[in-house]
């Protein structure tokens, strides 16, 4: 069995749209195993996007992920 990590970023979040994203994923047939609301911060998201790491996107990458979510 295969399994995907979905992240929502905070706007998705702001924009009330948790139920809409997961329905979609179970239309096409994802079932959902667990679920966890964490507030990532710079750390869990520079891990989380470590491979970006060094390249002239990277800092925008996580200040973008990163906004709203306080």
């Amino acid at each position: 069995m295969e399994r995907t990590l979905v992240i929502i970023k905070p706007d998705g979040i702001e924009r009330k749209l948790i139920g809409e994203i997961i329905c979609r994923y179970e239309r096409k047939g994802f079932q959902l195993l667990a679920a966890k609301l964490i507030q990532a911060n710079e750390i869990i998201l520079g891990k989380h996007y470590a491979e970006h790491e060094g390249r002239p996107y990277f800092q925008e990458l996580i200040k973008s992920t990163f906004a709203g979510s306080n």
